[in-house]
């Protein structure tokens, strides 16, 4: 063990310790994961080193039960620091066996020893992970010379067998750095996809699979490079069968897995999760009612347009009975919950309705884990500084919302202001934002040039290539789903009237069986209704644009090109002096456009200013997994000059090149 001095406490905002029934909680910060390896130097100073089997691998095969007992001994060791001296830490770097405590005394510090110096960590036999809370979800630019561009995917409803196969056969070779998984827990019972948003215990078997089933799929992920991100809720139970409804005092209800569940009651699967009326927020003077969270207005009070103030936490959102988080029994339920998922080895949360939910609550349950990342559902309200503190990111759909804008309007005009896209919402910072192209909750039934969905085909696919493109932007999350025809649709093989429906897989024989990639705009109607695996992800080229996201991301557009200077419905821009990328409008036939077809785009002599050679055309790749870049289904040739020699963007395609794709 080794202590020495350091600087200023850092003040960390804790609970202190047990009180009986219900909870006075302050905001807990918490301790992230950084992306800098930590050094003797810079302004941070070791305060011990922990050593012992208690910092090994826990039954699931995984790391992460040790680092959150590190975050522990980090939180008593700033404690005892508190009582005694002014020191305090909030650092700490893990490696298996080892648990390292350190204080810094800035970011800048922290931030700033990422340079090719000796690691302090003499002891760590493997990679060490820095935590701190110093640090940002997911930062972009943690230190000098380091630049990250986190891009995710949303398998929506795939079962955890198929998701594992999945991370290895394609995220991982191709650059994902997580998949986000639907809800969890066990759930009611019911075709329709929003029955996984209604949990009626904390069981993790669901249609998606057993709880071993998950448990081999994140260590199947966790294993390729891929981190799980957990849609976690939280929030509310499951509303009641009609045999459960009114003031019954029974579980009549019974929930996917067989647990019994009933009007604001959960018998609970675990031992630990059983509920009753007193655990929800409720009406003073009636157990069985409480306000509402609805439309017309989406808040709990006529007139009302601000629910940013948490002045609608305790009411049910869409009558979904909500969890009352300040009492202790509640608080440890969730914190049991996720720190379960943790010990599995999930590693990052999407918070579903977080508008609706106590920071200091949630903060408290969260916080108890040092996550990789955590972002919030969010809609269109003016962010709260708390929430980003101490929750996390926001979800922000203006970003998909504004490129739909320029590569789906009706006239050309619009298309040349892609290239002047530098956020969404505008009170939301990028480097707090996670960008989704789209979501369950922003589905149309059909077709709609105005929003991102599979059904507007080729278009958006060109726009899900932009969106990696264009080096703009932050977090980007993707969309691996499935077909519809109606609204409440589940998954392929949940059908109307089915109550414990069986999903089919995406995987049969080993291969994907997914939708081919759409040549045209919008899809025919029948494929737009087919309840089938569509997986958007995987069309061709995404897998290419992830490789150039990470090569491009972040540097400067230094040339654009755009009409004038080239023919409407087009437009090029080259980011720093080694990324290039081109498109062109394509034809959609809903739209009814004045312009046609706008035909393929010859960039021949094009003066791009690349170095001379043989490009792979990124956005024509189909994946990057045993790509030995001798061959690529289209290519670009640049003379020494800097000029195109050979090159061709497809209508309503797009091409991106960057000097690291160069062919052998």
């Amino acid at each position: 063990m080794v202590t020495t001095a350091a600087s200023p406490l850092l003040v960390f905002l804790v609970w202190l310790g047990p009180i009986p029934g219900a909870l006075a909680l302050k905001p807990l910060a918490p301790v992230r994961r950084c992306y800098v390896p930590l050094f003797r130097e810079g302004g941070c100073t070791r305060l011990q080193v922990l050593l012992g089997a208690e910092f090994g691998l826990n039954r699931y095969g995984q790391e992460t039960t040790a680092q959150r007992l590190c975050l522990k001994k980090l939180r008593e060791a700033m404690l005892n620091k508190f009582r005694t001296s002014p020191v305090g830490g909030n650092t700490f770097v893990f490696a298996q066996g080892i648990c390292d405590l350190w204080n810094c005394s800035s970011a800048d510090a922290l931030t700033g020893t990422s340079g090719n110096q000796r690691s302090s960590s003499e002891q760590h036999n493997s990679t060490p992970s820095v935590f701190s809370e110093l640090c940002e979800y997911q930062e972009l630019n943690p230190g000098p010379g380091i630049r990250r561009s986190p891009v995710f995917v949303k398998l929506w409803e795939w079962n955890y067998v198929d998701i594992g196969q999945e991370c290895q056969d394609f995220l991982g070779p191709n650059g994902f750095d997580a998949v986000q998984v639907s809800p969890v827990t066990e759930h009611k019972l019911g075709p329709q996809w929003w029955t996984k948003y209604q949990p009626v215990s904390f069981s993790l078997s669901s249609r998606s699979g057993s709880m071993e089933d998950f448990a081999h799929m994140v260590a199947a992920c966790r294993a390729s490079g891929v981190q799980v991100m957990v849609d976690l809720i939280i929030n509310h139970i499951a509303t009641p069968c009609r045999d459960g409804r009114g003031t019954s005092s029974g579980t009549p209800c019974v929930g996917w897995n067989g647990s019994l569940y009933g009007n604001r009651r959960l018998a609970g699967a675990r031992g630990w999760d059983a509920a009753g009326p007193e655990h929800f927020n409720h009406l003073e003077g009636s157990l069985m009612e409480n306000c509402i969270v609805g439309p017309p207005s989406w808040t709990c009070k006529a007139g009302s347009i601000d629910v940013t103030d948490c002045s609608c936490c305790s009411c049910d959102f869409l009558k979904l009975p909500d969890w009352n988080t300040g009492l202790r029994a509640v608080h440890d339920m969730h914190l049991r919950h996720v720190q379960e998922l943790h010990d599995i080895g999930v590693t990052m949360l999407r918070i579903d309705l977080s508008l609706f939910e106590s920071i200091a609550d949630l903060s408290n349950v969260l916080s108890s884990v040092p996550w990789d990342f955590v972002y919030q559902e969010w809609w269109w309200e003016k962010p709260d500084p708390m929430r980003h503190r101490y929750i996390g990111h926001f979800r922000d759909i203006t970003y998909r919302y504004l490129i739909t804008h320029y590569l789906g309007n009706s006239t050309l005009e619009k298309l040349p202001e892609a290239l002047t896209l530098s956020r969404g919402h505008d009170q939301i910072r990028p480097e707090t934002s996670v960008y989704p192209i789209a979501f369950h909750d922003g589905r149309t039934w059909k077709a709609n040039p105005g929003n991102a969905t599979y059904k507007n085909g080729l278009e958006f696919h060109q726009q899900q290539k932009f969106i990696l493109a264009w080096p703009q932007g932050s977090s980007i999350l993707l969309w691996g789903g499935f077909g519809w025809s109606s609204m409440s649709d589940g998954p392929p093989g949940c059908f109307r009237g089915e109550q414990h429906c069986q999903p089919e897989p995406v995987f049969q024989d080993g291969q994907a069986q997914c939708m081919t990639t759409p040549r045209e705009s919008p899809l025919p109607a029948d494929l737009a209704m087919k309840r089938t695996w569509v997986c958007e992800h995987r069309w061709e080229g995404v897998a290419g644009l992830i490789e150039f996201r990470k090569a491009c991301r972040g540097l400067a557009v230094t040339r654009t090109w755009k009409a004038p200077e080239v023919f409407a419905g087009r437009l090029a821009f080259r980011a720093g002096e080694d990324c290039f990328a081109a498109l062109v409008r394509g034809y959609n036939t809903q739209l009814q456009s004045e312009w046609g077809h706008l035909g393929n785009w010859l960039l021949d002599g094009l003066d791009v200013g690349l170095p001379s050679g043989r490009y792979c055309d990124l956005g024509s790749l189909p994946t990057q997994r045993g790509w030995d870049r001798k061959r690529c289904p289209r290519q670009v040739v640049i003379g020494t000059d800097g000029r195109i020699l050979s090159g061709i963007v497809l209508e309503g395609d797009l091409l991106a090149i960057h000097v690291g794709g160069r062919m052998s």
